[in-house]
């Protein structure tokens, strides 16, 4: 099997494939906590303990943990019903604008998640089965979305300003 190269150069290849890496190995972990779940309920009618926690925050951990890497990518999935019946400008506008406020909402919603994860740390909470602290989930969850909100800002308004150029120049044809 050949892998693809990473688009990235430098700290942001090595911080994507940490992230990746991680939303990986939390969706085999979750793969397997499944299995384990589903086949002591049925076959030994005693589920696994703690299930429910585990998935819970292995999903957390998996969505937010991709979250900056296809912000920075621009993977997204994107409906582009009106784009052959604009003008590039538009476009430019439109991803640069977008791009603002997704990242000032993700900024607001970080800073919201950050300070509740320090009031779950302060508190000492719990998960209720398993008794895994639950302040350290949210606090990565914060973290995620302001290092997602760097990207929108950076790659996403770059990315749009480059398309646009690549557009005016007469051998590319990148919208249509």
């Amino acid at each position: 099997m050949v892998l693809a190269p990473l688009p990235e150069k430098g700290p942001a290849r090595w911080l994507a494939l940490l992230l990746n890496t991680v939303a990986s190995v939390t969706l085999l972990s979750l793969m397997i906590i499944t299995c384990i779940d589903v086949f002591g309920r049925y076959v030994f009618n005693r589920p696994l303990t703690g299930s429910t926690e585990l998935v819970e925050m292995s999903l957390a951990l998996m969505v937010f943990a991709v979250l900056p890497v296809i912000s920075w990518r621009n993977e997204h999935i994107v409906v582009d019903l009106l784009d052959s019946f604009t003008p590039p400008t538009v476009h430019m506008v439109r991803n640069v604008l977008l791009n603002i406020v997704t990242a000032a909402a993700l900024y607001f919603l970080g800073e919201r998640i950050l300070t509740l994860g320090s009031r779950s740390l302060n508190y000492g909470e719990e998960s209720e089965y398993l008794g895994i602290p639950l302040g350290w989930a949210i606090n990565f969850m914060g973290a995620m979305c302001w290092l997602t909100a760097v990207a929108l800002l950076t790659l996403g308004i770059h990315r749009a300003i480059k398309r646009h150029r690549q557009h005016k120049s007469p051998e590319t044809n990148l919208y249509r």
